[in-house]
């Protein structure tokens, strides 16, 4: 189905998630300010549901992922995750491989996805945060892994967030449980730009601006390139690394980037967002 034919995105989706598709750039909303966008079993699934939406228009070039409300998420949906306490070992199994696919679907998304952070994340919701590409976060906003706490701890979210702060610093802040303040989250890699409140949606847009000047099957190779060269020998990487490029150089894409550049114009598919 060509949703870009549907009037009104928001009438797809449920009250626990948003959609709004402009030009090049869906914006997804979790849409519970009164929990918080607790990452409950209805907003994981109207997320899956928004994703795949996304997805399927050709014409999406980025997504910027917020959350309405005080906060961007307070994580798992703590009554959800007592009532799986008495679930069978196979249904606490299956609970958690769900969250755990949302945040690799976010991670490896068809188009970059930037997450527009106005206040805290806990929990869950910092494995969310962190699987997207870029993490603009207002200065109010703070981070905790709170999981030790509540005697769990942060496993599901832990392959997004170790990648982003590298092992000895994930494993004191896994451990200590402490909050982290927008300041220090930066310093730590967690991420990307801290801003004042008001200057959010501009450094957001800043973004955006970036990548939607960038060729968009060149954002699509970009993730597998990282993810090769970080997991493979560099002798491997050097082979595939020339195969990938030499491929590249030849399409229409790379043609018309290349002589843009040597021309001093713009290429068709830079776009404002």
């Amino acid at each position: 189905m060509d949703w870009r034919q549907v009037g009104d995105y928001n009438a797809l989706m449920s009250s626990a998630v948003q959609l709004k598709i402009d030009d090049a750039v869906a914006r997804v909303t979790l849409a519970r300010p009164e929990s918080r966008n607790a990452l409950g079993p209805e907003l994981i699934s109207e997320l899956f549901s928004a994703l795949e939406r996304v997805d399927a228009d050709p014409e999406v070039r980025a997504v910027v992922l917020t959350g309405e409300g005080s906060a961007f998420s307070a994580g798992a949906d703590l009554r959800a995750m007592r009532e799986m306490a008495d679930a069978t070992p196979d249904r606490n199994r299956r609970d958690a491989r769900e969250m755990g696919s949302l945040f690799h679907r976010i991670g490896s998304f068809s188009r970059p996805v930037v997450a527009r952070v106005a206040g805290p994340a806990i929990g869950g919701g910092v494995g969310l945060m962190a699987a997207c590409d870029v993490i603009v976060a207002a200065d109010s906003a703070f981070f905790a892994f709170s999981e030790v706490r509540l005697g769990i701890v942060p496993a599901v979210i832990s392959p997004f967030c170790v990648r982003r702060l590298g092992p000895a610093v994930a494993a004191r802040l896994f451990m200590t449980a402490r909050r982290i303040t927008a300041t220090d989250a930066l310093r730590y890699g967690l991420v990307d730009e801290v801003v004042s409140p008001e200057a959010l949606d501009s450094a957001v847009d800043t973004v955006l601006a970036d990548l939607l000047a960038a060729g968009p099957n060149a954002l699509r190779e970009v993730r597998g390139l990282v993810e090769m060269v970080s997991s493979i020998p560099v002798e491997q990487a050097l082979d595939r690394t020339a195969e990938l490029i030499a491929r590249l150089r030849a399409t229409d894409e790379a043609r018309e980037g290349m002589n843009a550049f040597l021309n001093k114009t713009r290429p068709s598919w830079v776009r404002k967002c």
